[in-house]
């Protein structure tokens, strides 16, 4: 993940200020789906899961819980340990640990501008009294 999160210029949005996002996107779509958030809070607990576990827990069929297992891999959040024909599922907690600050920096960029905005907006009308 960027330091920058979502850069822009004065002008608006602009193509890198949209390509600056993508990550923290991707992170969101990830996290986008009640089930992948359950699976996440199951192995917070754990050590690790195989999938039969991660699916005794959940009231999905095993080929749901595979295919959210593989969207939480792909964004990062999980690595898997291959034993034989099973697949051990830990949480990659940098990956939380990224994710979390860009996402808390991005929110903090969001207020930022709103104060910004807000106090410049005061400012013009106490100039124009």
């Amino acid at each position: 993940m960027s330091d920058q999160v979502c850069p822009h210029t004065a002008s608006g949005e602009n193509a890198s200020g949209l390509s600056g996002c993508e990550s923290l996107a991707a992170q969101f779509r990830a996290l986008g789906h009640p089930a992948r958030l359950a699976i996440l809070r199951r192995l917070a607990g754990e050590k690790e899961a195989c999938c039969g576990e991660i699916v005794s827990a959940l009231p999905l069929a095993q080929s749901t819980v595979s295919q959210h297992l593989q969207v939480l891999k792909d964004a990062g959040f999980l690595t898997c340990d291959t034993r034989g024909r099973n697949c051990h599922y830990v949480l990659n907690w940098d990956q939380i640990s990224k994710t979390q600050e860009a996402s808390d920096a991005f929110w903090e960029l969001l207020n930022s501008e709103h104060d910004h905005g807000v106090l410049g907006a005061v400012n013009e009308l106490a100039a124009n009294e």
